[in-house]
């Protein structure tokens, strides 16, 4: 993935003629202009590149530059060539396959802004655990880890050993807890964090059925580390509050992984 331009606070213009190049197989894609809202992008596809049915969580257009390809759009075939206009809703199932080299200009639209709901009594509990997860935090995800590879070994291979030893990762993840308790009633001003660590799990494969996994072990290293101030109330809230922040992991994850940004 190129960037051309990263934000749209200026106006710009471009010869899209002269971003085009295509790769020996696969897809390059190049943004063209990002920001909170939406996001431009041109796509170019190896002739015989196939993209695989998936769907978006955003509105997304389709322009074709150059080219020829089929768009499969809720089982619709349509004929990807020059001039080609092409919407696609929301979740609408879509594959695509380049019958010559394929260019296209995609354009998302804006994020979906509905907010993940917590309640207020769980977002009341969990802010007011915010000072003891940020003395205790790097000794609950050790604890965390040790949980997490003993109860299943074979997720290892994912992280990076050396930096779970030397506790670099423990530390980082413990600022991260830290600073979804201390924002959950704000999640805007955790997107920045979503952005990185998402990008970082689509990378290292991360998948949606893991998700359970780190949140049993966290919640177990929360109850272990705490001790009694991790009442019933506590812990019951924190499994609220850790399944909103998995789903918006999730989310975003499969996102990046179908629109990479």
């Amino acid at each position: 993935m190129v960037s051309v331009k990263s934000s749209s606070k200026t106006s710009f213009s471009q010869n899209l003629q002269e971003l085009i190049e295509y790769p020996q197989d696969g897809i390059l894609s190049k943004v063209l202009v990002k920001d909170n809202h939406s996001q431009y992008s041109l796509f170019c596809l190896a002739k015989g590149t196939q993209i695989e049915e998936h769907t978006s969580t955003r509105n997304a257009v389709i322009t074709v530059i150059e080219g020829q390809g089929i768009l499969s759009l809720e089982g619709n075939d349509i004929a990807l060539r020059p001039g080609v206009f092409v919407f696609m809703a929301a979740n609408a199932p879509h594959a695509l396959q380049a019958a010559e080299n394929l260019a296209f200009v995609l354009v998302l639209s804006e994020q979906p802004q509905s907010q993940p709901r917590i309640s207020q009594q769980t977002i009341d509990i969990v802010k007011s655990t915010a000072p003891l997860i940020k003395q205790h935090g790097q000794q609950i995800t050790t604890r965390m880890y040790e949980i997490m590879f003993r109860n299943h070994p074979e997720i290892q291979a994912q992280f990076d050993m050396s930096a779970q030893a030397n506790g670099f990762q423990p530390a980082k993840l413990a600022r991260a807890v830290w600073s979804y308790a201390t924002h959950i009633d704000n999640l805007d001003a955790l997107k920045s964090m979503v952005e990185t660590i998402a990008h970082r799990h689509v990378k290292t494969h991360v998948q949606p059925q893991q998700y359970p996994i780190v949140g049993a072990s966290l919640l177990e290293a929360i109850k272990d580390v705490l001790g009694d101030a991790a009442t019933d109330e506590v812990m019951a809230a924190w499994t609220e509050a850790y399944q909103v922040l998995a789903q918006i992991f999730i989310d975003r994850e499969q996102e990046i992984s179908h629109h990479p940004a």
